[in-house]
């Protein structure tokens, strides 16, 4: 009855909130794609394909958890060969970078709307043997439809931030009974599964296996790119900072530190990678307004030239404007920025940067990694910074202490190295359920 009740309140609230959004949510260029999957239809193409097939689904929400989810299909796919990957997402960032990654033979798809109707469609056609749904994408219909079919459904690398807490333990009571219906629960750490279980999980349902971000490879795309900004962009004698994932708001505040940096220090130079592609325009005019001169990266390699790229009047500076680009530049970098952290946007992922030993900053919003910033801030492996003077403080220190710098990255790429091992684990569980 419980079930029921949610099941029909859920619905009634996701109709109303449809209603007013989703034609918004269609007018925005970048939605436009996909809006047949959206709709919960599959490509009679790929719903051939699929037929007969062991399918394996598995669901991420946008760039970095797009990236986890290619990880863990090749893991796969090393154990079960014969299996077909549906890989969803919700973001077009996250379509883009499936796309660029994934298998030949995989599918990429938008998740469809959270609708009864549309659901049951798309899993009528494409009849998962499994689901995996990474970090915290629950979806009501999602879940109930498949567990309706006796299809397996897990969480890997689960978490529930600090933010969206609260907003669950107001629907506790309809939660719970979803929450039960999951097949797993495998959960980054032991905050993690206690918020799972206070929640209604039964606590034989969650285990702890560990990150899943930890896991991190450096990719294979891009290498040009990268070689051309090391000869082009740095020379000897430069300092790079890569300010990554960058936030409305945070460009400002970088573009003040950078004039103030290089008129004490010549060397140093900044690359801004920010996390939404469609705030570049708007970033070059506020760079414009604060009399920086602003380079985006496609440009800078489009011209080919080997001329020094600050041999121009002012200032110059690089925004990457490419997705996928950003992981292979931290290799690059001479200390690293972690976006979204000045501001209240809950800083990102600070394994990237991490790996290729490089000293990490970040601001004092990190509530969306806490666990991973308070673990790299107590092995002495980043340095969280309160404000923009701060920030600028500390690169100016890691500028005249190289031994710091190294010290940091070392600190920081062996507690990754320490982590590692969640996708394996995570493996296991699903396999268990996929003969």
């Amino acid at each position: 009855m419980r079930e029921r009740l949610a099941r029909l309140i859920y619905e009634l609230g996701f109709f109303v909130f449809a209603l007013f959004y989703l034609p918004l949510f269609f007018m925005k260029s970048k939605h436009r794609d996909g809006f047949s999957a959206r709709l919960g239809r599959v490509p009679s193409g790929l719903k051939k394909a699929l037929e007969g097939k062991k399918v394996i689904w598995i669901h991420a929400v946008s760039v970095g958890e797009s990236i986890q989810a290619i990880r863990l299909v090749n893991t796969l796919r090393e154990k079960r060969p014969a299996a077909r990957f549906l890989i969803t997402t919700v973001t077009a960032t996250g379509q883009e970078v499936v796309k660029k990654l994934k298998n030949d033979d995989d599918a990429a798809l938008y998740l469809p709307i959270d609708f009864r109707i549309f659901m049951r469609r798309f899993i009528r056609d494409i009849h998962p043997s499994a689901v995996v749904l990474l970090e915290t994408e629950i979806w009501p219909n999602l879940i109930y439809e498949s567990a309706s079919r006796n299809i397996p459904v897990f969480i890997v690398n689960g978490r529930i931030s600090d933010k969206a807490i609260g907003k669950y333990e107001k629907v506790k009571y309809f939660l719970a009974p979803l929450l039960n219906r999951l097949r797993g629960i495998e959960v980054q750490d032991e905050i993690m599964k206690r918020r799972f279980i206070a929640l209604g999980a039964k606590p034989e349902l969650v285990s702890v296996t560990g990150n899943m971000k930890f896991d991190w490879e450096p990719p294979s795309q891009e290498e040009a790119v990268v070689e051309m900004i090391r000869q082009r962009f740095l020379s000897a004698d430069s300092f790079l900072c890569i300010a990554g994932s960058t936030h409305e708001g945070e460009e400002e505040t970088l573009f003040g530190l950078y004039q103030s940096i290089r008129s004490r220090f010549p060397q140093f130079k900044l690359l801004i990678a920010p996390r939404h592609l469609e705030r570049i325009q708007a970033i070059e005019n506020k760079a414009k307004q604060s009399g920086v001169v602003l380079r985006k990266v496609s440009d800078f390699i489009r011209e080919g030239s080997t001329r020094n790229p600050e041999s121009g009047t002012g200032e110059t500076l690089l925004i990457l404007d490419r997705i996928g680009v950003l992981a292979g530049l931290y290799r690059l970098a001479d200390a690293v920025f972690i976006g979204g952290s000045l501001v209240k946007m809950g800083g990102h992922n600070l394994v990237e940067p991490a790996f290729f030993e490089k000293p990490i900053l970040f601001g004092p919003f990190m509530h969306n990694f806490i666990e991973m910033a308070e673990e790299f801030k107590r092995a002495d492996a980043a340095v969280e910074v309160g404000n923009a003077s701060e920030l600028e403080k500390e690169l100016v220190l890691l500028m005249q202490n190289p031994e710091r710098c190294q010290a940091l990255g070392r600190a920081a790429k062996h507690l990754v190295f320490r982590h590692q091992g969640a996708t394996n684990r995570n493996l296991e569980m699903i396999l268990s359920a996929v003969a």
